[in-house]
């Protein structure tokens, strides 16, 4: 049972949103990203072990560090810490893509971003990804030129006791598997707006 309530909580991080891009070549040709924003949807929900313990450790806290952090300093360290890295991996998936002279923003609102921890992927299951709004926007007006509501970027995670032990030690340059999401998210944006996918 709480197997499927994990496969029905990563289907519902993934969920297919399919949104057309209606520019033309042209179009994108003309284009320059200026930079990348990154803002918290309302309903907007972290699952990242790391930011937690990174919070707890800034402020010495070292017991119950669940209940500590939940607190809207906590939440607002952890979002922050997080926007901060999504923000530079984008930038570095989109670096070189758009030389245009027509200077446009890229503007993610996300709304959830999952890191399972090693314990709930050994005893339940779980998966790593992020869904967010992007809305490529004319940097001088703010005039939205396109959206893609609800983009998301999904990366398989190892199960149980060997999967996970098998995940921690596998590393890709280097890069964690917060990077790694970032990039998946990052090359999903840059492949529906370039039309490589």
């Amino acid at each position: 049972m709480a197997r499927l309530a994990v496969l029905a909580g990563a289907l519902a991080l993934t969920g297919c949103v399919t949104v057309e891009n209606s520019l033309s070549a042209n179009d994108i040709a003309k284009m320059k990203l200026t930079g990348v924003t990154v803002a918290w949807a309302p309903d907007a929900t972290i699952q990242w072990d790391d930011g937690i313990r990174a919070y707890a450790a800034s402020k010495g806290i070292v017991d119950d560090m669940a209940t500590a952090t939940n607190t809207p300093e906590g939440k607002a360290y952890v979002r922050n810490m997080l926007a901060a890295r999504i923000k530079s991996g984008v930038e570095k998936t989109m670096a070189g893509e758009l030389n245009g002279t027509r200077p446009v923003r890229l503007e993610l609102a996300v709304h959830n971003f999952t890191i399972s921890g090693a314990v709930q992927r050994i005893v339940i299951g779980g998966g790593h990804g992020m869904n967010a709004d992007a809305r490529l926007v004319d940097a001088r007006t703010g005039a939205v030129i396109i959206a893609h509501p609800k983009l998301a970027a999904a990366i398989a995670a190892g199960q149980g006791l060997i999967g996970t032990a098998v995940e921690a030690a596998m590393t890709n340059g280097g890069e964690t598997t917060v990077d790694n999401v970032i990039a998946r998210y990052g090359t999903n944006y840059r492949d529906w707006l370039l039309r490589r996918a």
